[in-house]
């Protein structure tokens, strides 16, 4: 975003809403989405609801579609950790 872009304050403050309504009012929230809303704090109620939604979504995706490789990336030992290849005699 450029310095000269700014983003409309009653748009800002539907999209908070709308995260926050979605986050502890889920039923309303979506009621809510559903009437016709055209203004700049409408419009953001609906998209800070979708954020929200959206980022639901991804926390529930497992690590390794969620690019997070840390933990798959350990090597686990194999079965025959602390054996010796040649047999006791």
């Amino acid at each position: 975003m450029d310095e000269n872009d700014t983003i409309d304050p009653d748009y800002q403050k539907g999209f908070n809403e709308g995260y926050v309504f979605a986050k502890y009012l889920p039923e309303l929230s979506e009621q809510l989405s559903k009437t016709e809303l055209k203004s700049s704090r409408g419009i953001g109620f609906l998209d800070g609801r979708k954020e929200f939604i959206s980022e639901q979504v991804k926390d529930k995706f497992p690590d390794w579609l969620k690019g997070n490789r840390t933990n798959s990336d350990k090597t686990s030992p194999g079965k025959d950790r602390g054996r010796s290849i040649e047999p006791d005699k």
